[in-house]
């Protein structure tokens, strides 16, 4: 029942013999999700990613938008903040606050009121770099993207605020020329 990011983050510190316990129980599509996620390199942002998202089809109203979440309110995210509009070929081309999207008119059509996304992000990208993106352009959410660039998941706010304070703590320890084994000791 949780999120694939949080389970992947579960996951990736138990030892082989536990992951395979766990994904062998699962069904085949969730297990080859959070499979593939654990393939990714450990600080990266496939490993960070989400792979619950919303996404609608460029064409869709805000009526057909809304209508669509009301009834697959089970399969959304817990929480999010953007619905991402895709083209035909599945590639984010948009974005779009929820707040935005509850105020629209219902015939207004999802790309008159979208805004091109902020950034891309792959996979491999390394998660401190997509870090420093989120604090420069002030994001809450962003899309991730496979090698043909459609949409495989979505990074939120709460994830790189955790990132951004690890990473806080490394450097203020180095700072001081310690790492956190010295301090234990």
């Amino acid at each position: 029942e949780m999120d694939s990011d949080d389970a992947v983050y579960l996951l990736e510190d138990m030892d082989e013999d536990e992951q395979r316990l766990i994904l062998d129980q699962l069904p085949a599509s969730d297990r080859a999700a959070l499979e593939q996620s654990l393939d990714y390199p450990e600080y990266s942002a496939g490993r960070l990613m989400q792979r619950e998202f919303v996404a609608a089809p460029d064409f869709w109203t805000i009526g057909h938008a809304i209508d669509h979440m009301r009834e697959s309110a089970d399969d959304l995210p817990d929480k999010f903040h953007d619905l991402f509009v895709v083209d035909t070929g599945f590639r984010p081309v948009g974005e779009i606050p929820v707040c935005r999207l509850l105020s629209a008119q219902r015939d207004v059509h999802l790309t008159d009121i979208m805004e091109p996304p902020a950034i891309l992000v792959k996979p491999e990208t390394d998660q401190e770099e997509v870090a420093y993106l989120f604090q420069k352009y002030h994001l809450v959410s962003a899309p991730v993207v496979d090698s043909a660039g459609r949409l495989t998941g979505m990074l939120t706010v709460e994830d790189m605020v955790d990132v951004i304070q690890t990473e806080n703590k490394e450097d203020m320890l180095a700072l001081a020329g310690v790492n956190e084994a010295d301090l234990a000791d």
